[in-house]
């Protein structure tokens, strides 16, 4: 099936005047696949497929239409865009001082390098996306404001879909641009429109009338106005805002996968407790599946509890004893998750095993001899998963060598995941803006994991919930030495659930 003429049509003018032109630009990049993990390099030519998948205007001369665009002269592209328009600005964007009109290098980072032109995202992005002419939109206080739905008729306008379902279409078009939900969320608004469908497509005839009559009527969409204030505390309620790189910011579990992915075979998961750390790997890996297995240590395991021990029998009768983990592995289990592994010290509960968790120590020719006489190998398909708590102040340390036979993922507080957190328990939207503003003035004294909001519902007193399993936490661990502290956050709450009510 595919959209109707005058779906397209009052798509493209539901779109006018909603960004500066300019942004065209990053939807580019987005296609390229940039993106907080991948820098894109661009030369003369190599963007006009994303061009053309992205902007095809219908004319038999190849020209490109920018439907976001407020007049009809910055809508037109000709068809050597790729090189005129797309390598020429970020080429100026790349030499300080140069720039025209609109100047992102506040989050996107330029660079001349042998291979080309570069580009990346900056430490802190998505912050400065979507927001006041720098950012893309039209003029300073304003936001970008893109229909959704509107966009991504336009983009899959000769497209034969394969589902009615508007939601499922606009999954489909931030997969193939690469559109993570806080860039959603800087450059998209909803705003309906009526959709309808036909058995064959728009010609390119049809498709180039559309974006020659698209400003025939005046522009009619609002402009959004927000506050410079009002825009920061939006994207920290968000994304996680940082300092650090943006590669060291990519989501924990996309980075378990690509380690995995890259033949990784024993991956550390270390951060603060309800990060998301054991449900990280119950997304991967099936708690109940058959050939997984998860061992909870506890304080003072040592040797005999995972490996082996000379024990008794309830007769009395001392015999060698399998521990849990060389149960798990001769039951041949595929996953073996060890889960808060510095409760207790690992490195001597484990022995002479840990030195098989790496991938070149695997398999038979590997196999050492265990302290009651039998050989053990581990097979090289195995995958090691450690749990490890980095706050609680009774654990163990986990020593270098131990840690430098695996790959190791941090898992931090992400607001992110909270903010996911919130969405699936039906939490509305301003208590959810509520509810982060908290979690952020946390973050600035004690990193509390997102998974302590993990028990709200939709009906939750969300004062209640802070007293009974939030603040507990803070005043264990602030309040003998830093009382203010706790004191700073419970005004926080107070002011946002309290006053004004």
């Amino acid at each position: 099936m595919f959209f109707t003429e005058l779906t397209i049509k009052n798509a493209v003018r539901d779109m006018r005047g909603a960004a500066d032109h300019m942004l065209k630009i990053w939807f580019v990049l987005k296609s390229m696949g940039l993106s907080k993990s991948s820098s894109v390099v661009i030369d003369t030519v190599n963007s006009t497929p994303h061009l053309q998948r992205l902007f095809k205007s219908g004319n038999e001369d190849g020209s490109f239409f920018v439907p976001f665009a407020h007049t009809k002269r910055f809508a037109e592209m000709k068809r050597d865009a790729s090189r005129s328009i797309i390598q020429t600005n970020i080429q100026r964007w790349a030499s300080s001082g140069s720039v025209v009109t609109v100047d992102p290098t506040s989050f996107l980072l330029f660079d001349n390098s042998k291979h080309g032109l570069v580009v990346r995202v900056g430490r802190q992005y998505p912050l400065g996306l979507g927001h006041d002419k720098t950012g893309f939109a039209r003029e300073d206080g304003q936001r970008v404001n893109i229909p959704l739905r509107q966009f991504a008729i336009w983009y899959f306008a000769q497209t034969n879909l394969t589902t009615d379902n508007m939601d499922e279409i606009t999954k489909q078009l931030k997969t193939e641009l690469n559109l993570d939900d806080s860039e959603c969320e800087l450059i998209f608004i909803d705003k309906e429109i009526q959709v309808e469908f036909q058995d064959t497509p728009i010609t390119d005839k049809q498709l180039s009338e559309i974006c020659n009559s698209a400003f025939s009527t005046p522009v009619t969409l609002e402009a959004k106005l927000e506050t410079s204030t009002d825009y920061v505390k939006r994207v920290k309620n968000m994304v996680t805002v940082s300092k650090k790189p943006a590669w060291i910011t990519i989501s924990p579990e996309e980075q378990i996968r690509d380690l995995i992915s890259q033949g990784e075979r024993a991956i550390l998961l270390y951060g603060p407790p309800r990060t998301g750390k054991t449900r990280a790997i119950d997304k991967l890996f099936d708690r109940n599946a058959d050939k997984r297995c998860t061992i909870q240590l506890h304080e003072g395991w040592g040797y005999e509890n995972l490996i082996t021990g000379f024990m008794p029998d309830e007769n009395g009768n001392f015999k060698w004893r399998d521990g849990a983990l060389l149960r798990a592995l001769r039951n041949s289990q595929k996953v073996i998750v060890l889960e808060e592994v510095n409760r207790t010290r690992l490195s001597q509960a484990l022995g002479e095993v840990f030195s098989l968790l790496e991938p070149a120590y695997r398999g038979e020719e590997h196999a050492i001899e265990l302290p009651n006489g039998e050989q053990l190998s581990i097979p090289e398909d195995i995958v090691f998963l450690f749990t490890m708590n980095t706050i609680d102040a009774s654990t163990e340390d986990v020593d270098d060598a131990l840690i430098g036979r695996m790959a190791s993922v941090n898992f931090p507080p992400r607001i992110e995941d909270l903010n996911s957190i919130l969405v699936s328990a039906g939490v509305d939207e301003e208590s959810r803006e509520k509810i982060k503003t908290v979690f952020n003035a946390i973050q600035d004294d004690y990193p509390l994991g997102h998974g302590y909001f993990a028990n709200i519902k939709s009906t939750t007193a969300f004062i209640k919930y802070y007293l009974s399993r939030v603040r507990p936490v803070l005043c264990n661990h602030f309040e003998a030495f830093r009382p203010e502290t706790i004191a700073k956050i419970d005004n926080v709450v107070d002011a946002l659930f309290i006053a004004g009510e």
